[in-house]
């Protein structure tokens, strides 16, 4: 099946957007779009997060605003369907549409930034750096606030995204048009399947009779609908897995590969490096050392 439209109810008679702050036990797993844009920020939790054709891990404090219509999905890591209670989700999801300020708002002149930060949107954004920090305070707030004190400090959330522009885009631009193609009703059968047990050892035969064809056919039909071939698409996945587990987790760098589906270090370590351009041992350095010097600088 396409992936499941959601219809939202975030405009009516007592708000113009809907913000809510909530724990669960672990996030919504089904890959759905909607009409509306989404803020989700994830306060506490881990997992891998798919918007259009970009698969990548989130931990705490991950902020993303995803565009009207693209396929996305929060997919929070084993433990959390352990029905253990101290391991929970922590959630502020916010959700709107274009015009929730009027048709014409975005229109006016002083509104030309908050109009490019929505278009920008259509491939979905992770908000960085200092402006995440900032915007994360801003919306745990904002859930606590009413009337009109409430649209306007909404208003000055996106004003200050576009002016710090302190975002990287996800989904490639070509992502939509390949994806709506006839028959990905298969592909997200098989993508379902990946996401489930990538762990383990998937050959390309089973995702094939999982999409009931034949394995050449399936490989021009994969890659032609998602961008990336089958290979490329389930090491994207695994590799999203192991950097939440360098990061994370007290594991040596073959048992992160080995629990992300590599059996072969070599072959992670070259998938690794081929997917994020350096080493997984780097990867691990590098953000360790950005995580640190992060918590020493003062937020204002």
């Amino acid at each position: 099946m396409l992936p499941l439209f959601l219809k939202k109810n975030t405009k009516s008679f007592e708000q113009s957007f809907y913000i809510r702050k909530f724990t669960v036990q672990h996030t919504y797993d089904t890959w759905h779009n909607h009409a509306e844009l989404e803020f989700m920020h994830i306060i506490k939790g881990s997992g891998t997060r798919f918007i259009g054709d970009s698969i990548e891990a989130f931990n705490n404090g991950d902020l993303v605003l995803v565009g009207p219509n693209l396929p996305h999905v929060w997919r929070s890591d084993r433990i959390y369907y352990e029905n253990l209670p101290e391991v929970q989700v922590e959630i502020v999801l916010t959700q709107f549409i274009r015009d929730f300020a009027g048709g014409d708002f975005l229109n006016l002149p002083e509104m030309h930034g908050v109009k490019d930060l929505l278009d920008d949107a259509i491939r979905g954004i992770q908000i960085l750096g200092k402006t995440r920090h900032i915007v994360s305070n801003k919306l745990i707030s904002l859930t606590a606030m009413e009337g009109g004190e409430k649209l306007m400090e909404f208003l000055q959330i996106l004003v200050f995204i576009s002016k710090t522009k302190e975002y990287r885009k996800l989904s490639s631009m070509g992502f939509m048009d390949s994806y709506q193609s006839k028959g990905a009703d298969r592909i997200n059968k098989v993508q379902d399947f990946i996401m489930n047990n990538f762990t383990e050892d998937i050959t390309l035969k089973k995702a094939a009779d999982i999409a009931n064809m034949n394995e050449t056919a399936f490989c021009r039909f994969f890659k032609s609908t998602t961008l990336k071939t089958f290979t490329q698409f389930l090491n994207e996945v695994r590799v999203g897995y192991a950097c939440k587990l360098l990061l994370h987790e007290n594991m040596n760098i073959a048992g992160v590969g080995y629990e992300s589906g590599f059996k072969n270090i070599s072959y992670f370590n070259r998938v690794f490096k081929n997917n994020l351009g350096i080493t997984p041992q780097q990867y691990q350095k590098k953000h360790l050392l950005a995580e640190t010097s992060e918590t020493k600088q003062p937020i204002n």
